[in-house]
């Protein structure tokens, strides 16, 4: 296959090659206020379930914060149920942390290999 360059929105009804890899076939995104609880030292919290229709366990999944997130939180997401996405936050400092609450972009990417 020969390699070509878009310098634009690109549509394609049955996905796309990212690399040598994986076929993308949906990106999905949601977005979610969350008000995480204070969260202990060296520990960490999961967020309520976020609907994010068409996830499935096992989709990757990337969490933007807020651009204030605390120094010390380190946020990661996973699909926890069909549909169902959560954001789990660690405190990795030696000192209790409240975050404040936020804006959480979400998105769930869909890829067969």
């Amino acid at each position: 296959m020969a390699r070509t360059t878009f310098s634009g929105p690109v549509a394609s009804d049955n996905g796309f090659i990212a690399g040598t890899g994986a076929t993308v076939t949906a990106i999905l995104k949601a977005t979610s206020t969350i008000d995480f609880a204070s969260i202990s030292a060296n520990t960490t919290t999961d967020s309520t379930g976020i609907t994010v229709t068409g996830a499935a366990v096992g989709d990757p999944v990337v969490v933007s914060p807020p651009a204030a997130i605390e120094s010390g939180i380190v946020v990661t997401g996973y699909v926890s149920a069909a549909n169902t996405v959560k954001v789990r936050a660690a405190n990795v400092t030696a000192s209790p942390i409240n975050p404040a609450s936020g804006s959480f972009s979400i998105v769930v990417i869909k890829a067969t290999a």
